[in-house]
Formats: structure tokens, C-alpha cells, sequence
């Protein structure tokens, strides 16, 4: 359902157990009891939604459960029903402004900073909401007790003209970095991308420059220490007017106290660390980071659809030309220079994708599966141990599957056998009509009196070529050359052949029994007659 994959603000509205969210085009609702996710509606006057499209750049929970959102030059704020209750439009210089953050002051005054500078303070007073204006910074600093709007525009503006005189302007609203309470009441530190300040309330003062972008800062009444996260430098320790450097080899985009003796180090989800300040050892080593990459994305012929996270199994349509697969790591803070290889098999060398790059294509996957093994670089470019495997499946047609042609191969054949050896039974009993059809009269007079003494004898079981011969006075041996002459066959062949086709006739046309029929033919035993009945007409005496 979602527009868009990138989500750019997030928050928490606990009363109703939901997360808001907020992406390139659009903000929407994850509801946490059934885990759907519904989009935030702003109606306009042609009963569209106002929201669709727009880039969300701050989300927030006040501490009455009601959110605040933003998009462009718009700040509005919602009940915890999302019902839409204010909105402000966020101007500076009589210009529209983007709201990069918000925040609450202990006072629950909302602060939003301002893209390109400027701050605006929406504070109750007799009930009512007031918007103030004034050039800040984007994290909270309160201002120094006021009676009137004009009376604080005037002291901003004033605060402004010191720490950027002239037109060398420091714009405190792209600042990365927090800005925590001061070693006295009313006075705080404030960090831009390349210098440090302190404000007193009246005045802001230039502590430090040349730090190089300070990403994240904490204060601690208790050590009188400012700890701060510098991209040139680490992080360090500011007290009484030096500056000391603990760890010069990592970066954290967030510092967090914990207690007077250590202090947290996040650098995004997959690395935090802890760094104790009596001995400044790191408790956790944050030199190996290991990055398991994620498929975040798909692209099918140019369809593409967000992957499910987790899913370890990608099928494709049959007609399957071009397959795009979006790749990311949780190691935000160096997504730019992150460098992923892949791989379809074990035996395979790694192909690397360029720094940077995080698409990889493939086109006309073999059909069947193909594991595709992908791992990626950490903070340090060296490759982690942790390989993401996904497996695409991409079914053949039912006339591209091997096992289907050679079962049709075997059929084939099969037919075509069974086939051959009934027109060979054919051919000879056809033969063998011919053959009777010019006996002489005398042959035929001798295989008609075989054929009576055999019909004579049928219920005999022990009917012999010994007792035939008798029957037709010749010798054994006579009546063997006579009957491979007359008939190509030897004695014995000609009286079972006798019975079978008495068998043959009295299936067709009587209901008797198989064991029946075998005795009325002189057969002993009635699978030996189903062995001799299939070797002569091909099937068992029950299918004839």
C-alpha cells in the first residue's frame, strides 16, 4: 500500500498503541494490535487527501498523546484519533520554510527549526497557541522570560546579529546535534557543522571552531563535562575551556549518559557500544562492525514492490526477463560508501558492485532455483563474515521440465511395443490362415484329425504328444516332423495352443470362472494357464 519505501520520521502514540510514519510521499498509521498499516487523511476541499504525495519531514508525540506533523511550510497537529485540530504555516522573512525538527521544551513549548535558518516557537498563552519567530537554532532554547510577541522577536533578532554579524550567516538549523541544558540555569550549548557556542540567555558566545560537523552532544551537570561527537575529531570532552579528544576512531550520530561513568555510543542499529570514562576503554569493540545486508526491494521488468522484511524466498513469473534487486545495510551513517558483492554459488567468484551502488540486475535467471548470496563492507570497507541468502525460484513451463519429456519418451515406446507385438500376433495367426488355406488335402486331413483328438481330450489334463501320436498312428517322432511341416509348430505348442483357444472361445462366450475355464481346457493350475493365455494373446484371461 505504501507509496513509497523511505520513511523519513517516526513516533509513537502509545494510548492507541500505533506508529505513526511519515515517507517521501505520504504518512501513515501502523496499528500494532493487527499489525495494518492505514493512511493519515487530511481532507481538502475536492475531497482528496492532502497528505498524498508530500514529503513528511517531522513527526512527534506530545505528552497528551495528540501528534504533530509536517510537510513544506505546513505544521499540523492532530488529536489522537487523527482528527486534524491546528495548523500553522511556517514562514521566515515573509518566506516559506520547510521544517526540518521538532521538539518540546520542559514547558511543553513546541519548537520547530527551520531548513536555511530560523526557529518558531508555538507556545500557549491565556489558551490560545502563539507562534513567535525568531532566528535559533533547531533543538530547544528557551528564551529568556518575555511579555510580548514583539519584545522576543526583537531579543532573537538581536541574539541573530551577534553570532552572525554582517552577512556571515552560521545557519544553526541544519546543526546535527542536540542541545542540552548548560552549567547554569537558563544557559545552553549549541552545535553547528563546524563550531561550538554557548548561550547564556542574553547572548551567544563562540566556544570552539574548526570541529568539523558535531553530530551529537551531552551534558553532565554532575561532571561538569560536555561530551560531543565530531567528525574531525571523535568524540571528546569539553571542561573548563579545553578541549580533550577520548576515542578519536569512531563517530556516534547519538550519545547517551549512563550514570557519571559511562557513555553510550550509537552509530544506527547495528552498532551500539558503551565507553567507560574512568578508564575510556571501550566495553564493546567497535573496530569489527559485522553488516548483513537486506533486500529491501524488487524490480520485476520494471514493476518494482518492497520485499517483505525477512523473506528468504523470491518466485518469479515464468516470463521472467530482467530481475532488479535493491540492496541496503543497517549502517546508516555510511551508506554512501557501503560496497556489496554477490554471488549465484558456492563455487562462483564474488562480483562487486561499484561504491555506492546497491542495485543488482540479473537477466534471464535459468529456470529452478538459484541461490543468490550477497554480503557487504563495514564502517572500515573491510568485508563482513555475515552473508544475506536469498533464493530466486524461477518455474519452468510445463514443456521445459525434463522428468515431463523423458515420462513421454517412456510412453512413447511403451506404445509403440505393444504396438508392434499385436500386429506381430497378428501377421502370424494371418499367416498361419494363409498357410492352412494351401495345405494339400492330405496335410489337411492330418490336422483336422489333430485337432479332433485334441478337441476329444480337452478336460485330459495329461494329454500327451505320446497319447496324440497313438490317436493318429504315427511314432513320436513322425508326428513331430509331420507337425512342424504342417503347422511350424511342435507337438506340444499345438495342444496348448488347442486349449487356449477353446479357453478364448469360452471366455467370450460363457460366464464362467477363470479356474473353470482352466480345468474345461485341461489346465492344472490357473495362474499357469494366465501365464500361457497372456504369452499367447498378450492380456491376463480376466482382461480378454
Amino acid at each position: 500500500m505504501l507509496r513509497s519505501n523511505d520513511v523519513l520520521c517516526i513516533t509513537e502514540q502509545r494510548n492507541n498503541a500505533e506508529i505513526w510514519f511519515g515517507t517521501k510521499e505520504g504518512a501513515y498509521i501502523l496499528h500494532k494490535k493487527d499489525y495494518t498499516v492505514s493512511p493519515i487523511v487530511v481532507k481538502t476541499q475536492q475531497d482528496s487527501n492532502e497528505l498524498v504525495d508530500k514529503r513528511i519531514s517531522c513527526l512527534i508525540t506530545e505528552a497528551d498523546g495528540s501528534i504533530w506533523l509536517s510537510y513544506r511550510n505546513q505544521l499540523l497537529h492532530f488529536s489522537s484519533k487523527a482528527e486534524l485540530l491546528e495548523r500553522f504555516e511556517t514562514k521566515w522573512e515573509g518566506k516559506n520554510r520547510s521544517v526540518l525538527s521538532v521538539c518540546f521544551d520542559a514547558d511543553s513549548t513546541l519548537w520547530a527549526g527551520l531548513w536555511n535558518g530560523g526557529v518558531l516557537c508555538l507556545k500557549m498563552v491565556n489558551g490560545r497557541r502563539l507562534v513567535f519567530n525568531g532566528q535559533w537554532s533547531d533543538y530547544p532554547v528557551s528564551p529568556p522570560k518575555y511579555r510580548t510577541a514583539e519584545e522576543t522577536e526583537k531579543m532573537l533578532d538581536s541574539v541573530m546579529s551577534k553570532q552572525a554579524p554582517g552577512n556571515d550567516s552560521i545557519v544553526l538549523s541544519w546543526a546535527k546535534a542536540c542541545i542540552p541544558r548548560g552549567t547554569e540555569e537558563g544557559s545552553y550549548f549549541i552545535g553547528t557543522y563546524h563550531s561550538l557556542y554557548l548561550y547564556d540567555g542574553q547572548q551567544v558566545t563562540q566556544l570552539l571552531t574548526g570541529l568539523d560537523k558535531v553530530r551529537s552532544m551531552v551534558f553532565s551537570n554532575r561532571l561538569q563535562s560536555l561530551f560531543l561527537s565530531s567528525k574531525r575529531y571523535g568524540i571528546c570532552r569539553w571542561k573548563d575551556k579545553k578541549l580533550r579528544v577520548l576515542v578519536d576512531s569512531i563517530q556516534s550520530r547519538r550519545l547517551q549518559l549512563q550514570g557519571d561513568t559511562a557513555l553510550l555510543l550509537s552509530r544506527g542499529l547495528a552498532n551500539v557500544s558503551l565507553l567507560n570514562l574512568r578508564t575510556l576503554k571501550l566495553m564493546q569493540d567497535t573496530t569489527t562492525v559485522d553488516v548483513r545486508p537486506v533486500v529491501t526491494a524488487y524490480a520485476i521488468d520494471g514493476n518494482k514492490q518492497l520485499m517483505p522484511f525477512g523473506q528468504q524466498v523470491l518466485t518469479l513469473p515464468q516470463s521472467t526477463d530482467l530481475v532488479e534487486l535493491y540492496l541496503s545495510t543497517l549502517e546508516f551513517d555510511h551508506a554512501s560508501q557501503v560496497q556489496f558483492a554477490y554471488r549465484l554459488s558456492e563455487d562462483e567468484e564474488w562480483k562487486e558492485l561499484p561504491e555506492g551502488e546497491h542495485v543488482v540486475k540479473f537477466a534471464h535467471l535459468p529456470y529452478g532455483k538459484t541461490q543468490l548470496q550477497i554480503r557487504g563492507t563495514d564502517t572500515y570497507g573491510r568485508w563482513s563474515a555475515p552473508v544475506t541468502v536469498l533464493t530466486l525460484v524461477r518455474p519452468a513451463s510445463w514443456y521445459e521440465y525434463t522428468w515431463l519429456w523423458i515420462s513421454f519418451i517412456i510412453i512413447f515406446f511403451a506404445c509403440s511395443y505393444c504396438l508392434y507385438k499385436k500386429g506381430r500376433r497378428m501377421s502370424q495367426q494371418e499367416g498361419t490362415e494363409e498357410e492352412s488355406n494351401k495345405l494339400s488335402v492330405a496335410d489337411r486331413e492330418f490336422l483336422d484329425k489333430a485337432v479332433a483328438a485334441v478337441s476329444a481330450h480337452m478336460l485330459d489334463a495329461d494329454y500327451s504328444v505320446d497319447t496324440l501320436a497313438s490317436d493318429l498312428c504315427m511314432s513320436r517322432a513322425n508326428l513331430h516332423r509331420r507337425m512342424r511341416v504342417v503347422t511350424r509348430q511342435t507337438p506340444t505348442d499345438f495342444i496348448r495352443n488347442q486349449r487356449l483357444e477353446r479357453a478364448a472361445q469360452l471366455l467370450r462366450t460363457t460366464s464362467y470362472s477363470i479356474n473353470e475355464i482352466a480345468d474345461l481346457v485341461g489346465f492344472s493350475y490357473a495362474s499357469y494357464f494366465s501365464k500361457c493365455f497372456k504369452d499367447k494373446y498378450g492380456v491376463l484371461p480376466k482382461d480378454y
